[in-house]
This record gives structure tokens, C-alpha cells and sequence, in this order.
């Protein structure tokens, strides 16, 4: 299918003559200044990698918030963002975390496959590739039951053999050594991914105050925003909706959600909503519970209750469904973190 969208518009950056020149000669770019302050060269370089994958992986949110589907943007947009989505989640908790978070669905799946080759991630490919058949495996005979200790030797041993000194350095045509840790080798796909984005034709950048319109623009040929905006809305979880309530009176707003987490109220262990408010890191973490027909937000960690509301959905036996993990809280890994979808 053809996608809706085809440009790709970043916003550009307010650089004086000299300030471009010294980018291009590599003294005044991302690594050059984290060079300055003490990084290490390898990490500097990564940063600055990340830099050029953030602009992407936020174009392609701007569409999103805009309602426009991941098939109708630009493919080596989506590319970008699903390996981006791979290597955050290793590389945080592991590629088991990935599996958690991504819900193993089958299209996101195969679209991370695809960008891995379209980036040229092939050694990063047949480590996914090999541990996607244990959990393929894992669902059609074990009712997604995994054999966790199984698993982890052989991606350990598919690491080995795919991200190894030699591979790598073919790859990247640069040498890769012992120094390079197990993290440096999964942001090999990183640095892949910076340079299949340096080869794009035609991006348009304009200045940072015009990109929401230019986006807009872009999301213009929308045929049905109103339905898609509706259905956006049904589909969101009633959870997510009674917080939008419990935020509402104490003036709070701008809710981003992190993760779950386990706390014991009343003697019983629940699951926790955690989530940030305001535009700005003063106003501060808040979590959110549901529990005998009541939804309670509290400030932080603490015991402070922010604002408490009825709940009718998570009243005994009121049948409603809940939209949190399908585990008992308190069994999760403690090296997973178990992320809550935005917005």
C-alpha cells in the first residue's frame, strides 16, 4: 500500500556559519562537546547517534498524535523507530523485556524485522531471528509458557556468534575489539541506523516554531480524522480514563505514562500506575491504583493520597475487564520493566 504520508520534515537547527562548519569537520558536534565534558569516545559517539534517531523517532510520533497510521508513514521512518524500539528495550531489560512490552504482536514483530534488514542489521537480525523461534516455539506448544533459562543461553551464545569482533567490524567497516561492551554491540544498529538516515533524499527541515503546522500539513489528506480520533478514544483503557478524572480536580495535566509496578494496599498486593504530570519534571511522579470500586492517586512513592474518585469498574464483581499485566503482582521480574502505552 502506498503510504499516506511520504515526505519526511524535521526541524532544523539555528547554527551560525562557523557553528556548521566546525559540525561538518566533527569539533563541534554531539561527540565533540560529551568528548569535552569527560565521556568516554564510544559513548559520545553513541549519543550523538541517538541524537539523529530521536528526530525521526519524534517525526514519526508528531504523525501518530496526528492520527496517521505506522503503514501510511514513510517505511524507512518506521524502519528507524522499530529498531530504535528494539534496542531501547535489550538494552534496559533485555531482550525478554522487549518481548513483554511489545506484547510479542505479530505485526510489530515482523515490522522490527524488517527494519533491522532495512537498516542492514544482519548480525542483529539472526540474533532476533534465533531467539524469536524460542518464543514462537514457546506459544505454539507451551501456551507461551518460556523456558527462561533456556532462552537466555542461547541468545547468549547467538550473541556471540552474530555480534562478534570480526562480524561487527565487517559490518561497520571500522574495527570493533574486546573493549566494546555487550551494550555497545546491540547500538551497532544505532550507528547503522544514523547512516541509513544520512542516505535520505529530499528531507525538508524548517525552523522549530513552524514544525507543528508543517506536520498539520502532512496530516492534512487524513480521509476520516474525526472516526479515527473517536476510535483513539474508545480504545483507550478505562483506567486511563478514571485518571484523566482523578488529575482533573487537583488542576494537574499533561499525563505521560512510565510503567507498572506493585504496591500493597490494604494488606492485598495491586497493580500500580505510574505516570509523570505536567510539562515540566517539577510537578512530579504520581502512581494510581484501583481497588475496591475506588481509584486513588498518589503522590510519588508516599502515602500522600493526591485526589480519590469512585471507580465502578473495579468494584467486586462488577465483570469489567482490567488492562494490566496478566500476572499476580509482585511475581514480575524485577530486572523488567513493564511499560504502560502512551498516551
Amino acid at each position: 500500500m502506498q503510504p499516506l504520508v511520504e515526505d519526511v520534515i524535521l526541524p532544523s537547527k539555528s547554527l551560525s556559519v562557523l557553528e556548521q562548519v566546525k559540525t561538518r569537520l566533527g569539533v563541534d558536534g554531539v561527540a565533540a562537546r560529551m568528548r569535552r565534558t569527560g565521556v568516554p569516545p564510544l559513548a559520545a559517539e553513541f549519543m550523538e547517534v541517538q541524537t539523529k534517531i530521536d528526530e525521526v523517532t519524534r517525526f514519526a510520533h508528531g504523525l501518530w498524535e496526528r492520527h496517521v497510521r505506522d503503514d501510511e508513514m514513510p517505511t524507512k521512518v518506521i524502519n528507524v523507530s522499530r529498531v530504535n524500539y528494539l534496542v531501547g528495550q535489550v538494552l534496559n531489560g533485555g531482550f525478554l523485556q522487549f518481548v513483554t512490552n511489545s506484547q510479542w504482536n505479530k505485526s510489530f514483530v515482523d515490522g522490527v524485522r524488517s527494519g533491522l534488514a532495512g537498516i542492514g542489521a544482519i548480525e542483529h537480525l539472526a540474533v532476533f531471528d534465533g531467539g524469536a523461534r524460542l518464543i514462537n516455539e514457546a506459544y505454539e506448544k507451551d501456551g507461551g509458557k518460556l523456558d527462561t533459562d533456556r532462552f537466555a543461553m542461547t541468545l547468549a551464545q547467538l550473541e556471540r556468534e552474530h555480534l562478534s569482533n570480526s562480524k561487527l567490524s565487517r559490518r561497520l567497516s571500522r574495527s570493533v575489539d574486546d573493549s566494546w561492551r555487550w551494550g555497545d554491540r546491540w547500538q551497532c544498529a544505532q550507528i547503522l541506523s544514523a547512516r541509513y538516515i544520512a542516505e535520505w533524499r529530499g528531507v525538508r527541515r524548517v525552523p522549530a516554531a513552524a514544525y507543528p503546522a508543517a506536520l498539520d500539513g502532512l496530516a492534512a489528506s487524513i480521509p476520516d480524522l474525526a472516526t479515527r480520533r473517536q476510535m483513539r478514544e474508545d480504545a483507550r483503557p478505562w483506567e486511563k480514563k478514571a485518571i484523566d478524572r482523578l488529575v482533573a480536580p487537583v488542576f494537574l495535566s499533561d499525563i505521560w505514562y512510565t510503567g507498572f509496578s506493585t504496591q500493597e494496599h490494604n494488606g492485598s498486593k495491586v497493580w500500580c500506575w505510574n505516570f509523570t504530570v505536567g510539562k515540566t519534571p517539577g510537578q512530579g511522579h504520581h502512581q494510581a491504583v484501583f481497588i475496591d470500586g475506588e481509584a486513588i492517586m498518589f503522590k510519588g512513592n508516599t502515602d500522600e493520597i493526591v485526589s480519590r474518585r469512585p471507580a465502578p469498574e473495579c468494584a467486586s464483581g462488577s465483570g469489567v475487564a482490567r488492562n494490566e499485566p496478566q500476572l499476580e503482582p509482585g511475581t514480575e521480574d524485577p530486572n523488567i520493566i513493564i511499560r504502560i502505552t502512551n498516551p
